[in-house]
């Protein structure tokens, strides 16, 4: 099988999810190199995801595991009967990766990381720490699902009543420009999309951010570490080992669409409060009593 993780073989937290991965494998009964031969493929960046896949399928895998919505959509356009286990795709109904969430399709099921779900969350967030009816929104233009989760933040912010200030980018120029503007708005916390490319980016962004006095509040657990003052989103090794459990049942001869897409089950909330004090953002105990990890 051809196992395509987001992110690089050099991230020690990527690795760990792979492993969870495999962990997962190993708790469903299978044996590596006896029931399965994973081989995993890393890509630095979306644009070698599709040449990667077609390489994989033309050696003729089995089943493919892509994670995120440009190697999963890759996937599903060139491997039309190859049995697929999806994992961290956001939105899969809308962007026609699946055809329901109940009967996914003939060859296609996997694992949602349901992130737009979680805008109203961010947008609490952000106004809560920035004590502002308005919410600033750095957002990935580039990327096929970013026009749905800005519309969805949007209508969280609105059912919030607060004011949704969005501002695109393309690439870290813009991504600058677009910081300080927010800055000169009167920003103190911004909620940064989460996409492939701005998990590949967090670092550059939050350093980025941090220079302009801006606390972000990003999906991804390895934010936190690079300075993130709020990460909030799945535990992402517990849904790679569940998606796992996925990949047995596939193998033992279950029709991939006769899994329903799974949802996460369990989510982590990180505080720096190192951040939070470089940018004189004032974080409630109640948050801070609330988080999984506080970093000092």
């Amino acid at each position: 099988m051809g196992f395509f993780p987001l992110g690089s073989a050099a991230s020690e937290y990527d690795r760990s999810l792979v492993e969870a991965f495999r962990q997962g494998v190993r708790e469903a009964g299978l044996v590596e190199g006896r029931d399965v031969v994973i081989e995993v493929v890393w890509t630095t960046d979306e644009t070698q995801v599709p040449p990667a896949v077609l390489k994989m399928v033309q050696r003729g895998a089995k089943l493919l595991v892509p994670v995120g919505t440009t190697a999963s959509m890759a996937v599903k356009r060139q491997a039309s009967t190859t049995p697929i286990l999806f994992i961290s795709v956001g939105n899969p109904l809308g962007i026609g990766l699946v055809e329901s969430l109940a009967h996914p399709g003939p060859n296609v099921t996997g694992f949602s990381d349901n992130l737009a779900e979680l805008s109203s969350k961010y947008v609490q967030f952000a106004s809560e720490l920035g004590k502002s009816t308005v919410v600033h929104y750095l957002w990935y233009s580039g990327w096929t699902d970013g026009q749905f989760r800005l519309l969805v933040t949007e209508q969280a912010a609105q059912s919030l009543k607060i004011k949704l200030s969005s501002r695109p980018f393309n690439d870290m120029t813009e991504a600058d420009e677009a910081l300080a503007a927010m800055k000169k708005a009167g920003a103190s916390v911004v909620i940064v999309q989460p996409s492939p490319f701005t998990y590949r980016m967090r670092e550059p962004l939050i350093e980025a951010a941090t220079r302009h006095k801006l606390a972000t509040i990003f999906a991804f657990r390895p934010a936190a570490a690079a300075g993130s003052m709020i990460t909030y989103g799945p535990d992402y090794a517990d849904l790679y080992r569940r998606a796992a459990a996925y990949l047995a049942r596939i193998l033992r001869g279950t029709k991939p669409g006769d899994l329903p897409v799974e949802q996460p089950s369990k989510f982590e909330l990180l505080v720096n409060l190192k951040t939070a004090k470089a940018v004189g953002v004032t974080i409630p105990r109640s948050m801070i009593l609330g988080a999984d990890q506080v970093i000092e």
